[in-house]
């Protein structure tokens, strides 16, 4: 059998640019451990806010450049590509013409991300706004929106809208807490996530070996061609541009059948679809 290739669209090893790497060094570290752990391919990510402008677009372009130059110097057997994880605000849509505001500069999926705490007014609007230029937003790390727990019904209607989701793998390992991890299986068990990544920022807590247990704590239950939609095919498709069926995550065939996933399913049918 052969050994499960990754591809991680959420990651901030980009140095010097905020909270992830804080330096050259520390980002060929992290590069060596995700080629280590069979990770080939890898998006740079980093945060743009509401202080984003033409001068921290030329930081983020000269950063990468250098940072690709490195790695080719070092001899680390990964691939890189630039995007940015976008802070959601109203000036969401002025971001766009950005070359690393959608993933790889691919004019198709873009990464964004909200509150912690609340959810702002206008998600749904923008959503729609993306959809109707070609690009199909994902949303990253839902499991950790606080106002979301209970409100289940506002992810799905983003969803319906034809947003995708991103799920951390910390998440998935406990990283966040009990009740994140127990959103972010629901959300797995569910069939309606897409993406798993790793939003690493350092080597040794927020790194990428979480990547890799997360899948191992998910092939507890779930089929490894559905694994494999999460962990590799599907972030392959999103950095080509290419489509992403929700059909195929939502026709995802689970391994085993346990009672405990029957109950979160019977849990998530009633919650959106009764």
């Amino acid at each position: 059998m052969e050994k499960q290739q990754f591809i991680d669209i959420h990651s901030h090893y980009l140095f010097g640019l905020d909270d992830g790497s804080r330096s050259l060094e520390e980002t060929l570290g992290m590069l060596e451990q995700a080629a280590s752990l069979n990770i080939i391919h890898l998006l740079a990510t980093p945060h743009a806010t509401e202080l984003t402008d033409d001068a921290f677009s030329e930081q983020v372009l000269q950063r990468f450049k250098e940072v690709q130059n490195e790695v080719k110097k070092a001899g680390i057997p990964v691939q890189l590509s630039l995007a940015a994880e976008l802070f959601f605000s109203r000036r969401l849509m002025d971001w766009l013409h950005y070359p690393w505001a959608t993933l790889a500069n691919n004019k198709k999926y873009v990464l964004f991300e909200l509150p912690l705490l609340d959810l702002p007014d206008g998600v749904g609007d923008f959503i729609f706004q993306c959809r109707l230029k070609g690009i199909t937003p994902i949303l990253a790390h839902p499991e950790r929106y606080i106002f979301l727990h209970d409100k289940l019904e506002k992810l799905y209607a983003f969803f319906q809208q034809g947003c995708l989701i991103q799920i951390n793998a910390g998440s998935i390992t406990g990283q966040f807490g009990q009740r994140v991890q127990n959103v972010a299986l629901t959300f797995v068990k569910g069939g309606f996530v897409h993406f798993v990544a790793s939003d690493a920022h350092e080597t040794k807590h927020r790194n990428y070996r979480t990547l890799i247990n997360a899948y191992e704590e998910l092939s507890k239950f779930a089929d490894s061609s559905f694994l494999n939609q999460l962990f590799f095919e599907n972030p392959q498709k999103a950095i080509a541009g290419q489509p992403i069926k929700v059909q195929d995550v939502d026709d995802a065939i689970f391994a085993k059948k346990t009672d405990q996933v029957k109950k979160w399913a019977k849990i998530l049918k009633k919650k959106f679809f009764s």
